[in-house]
């Protein structure tokens, strides 16, 4: 749970889990952009991820997606890859936004 705007909002978790895999699960959006970016920056500051697991993901908007990108596009400007797993709620918004080539679906990815 993450406070946002002076008001306690069941938003997202984020757990990083087995070496190299965070998993992200709840809704992710526009009032949530913030704590979101600034989380992962923590977690990959710390080198503790390669793989951005959100296949618990139950809502994306677009400001949510964006900042995804944006977030994957500063790590690749560092020499650092990630890939992100999507669900089909994830995959469809993604899709839907243009963004799609940034997800790999989960069945895809053994991890």
């Amino acid at each position: 749970m993450f406070e946002i705007a002076d008001t306690e909002v069941e938003v997202f978790e984020i757990k990083v889990e087995k070496k190299g895999i965070v998993k992200i699960s709840g809704a992710l959006t526009a009032s949530s952009i913030d704590v979101l970016y600034s989380e992962l920056e923590k977690i990959f500051r710390s080198g503790n991820c390669t793989v951005l697991d959100c296949t618990e993901v139950t809502d994306i908007d677009v400001a949510a997606l964006q900042v995804m990108f944006a977030f994957k596009k500063a790590l690749l400007e560092v020499n650092r890859q990630i890939d992100y797993v999507a669900n089909p709620v994830v995959i469809e918004a993604s899709t839907l936004t243009g963004l799609k080539n940034l997800f790999k679906a989960a069945v895809d990815c053994k991890h």
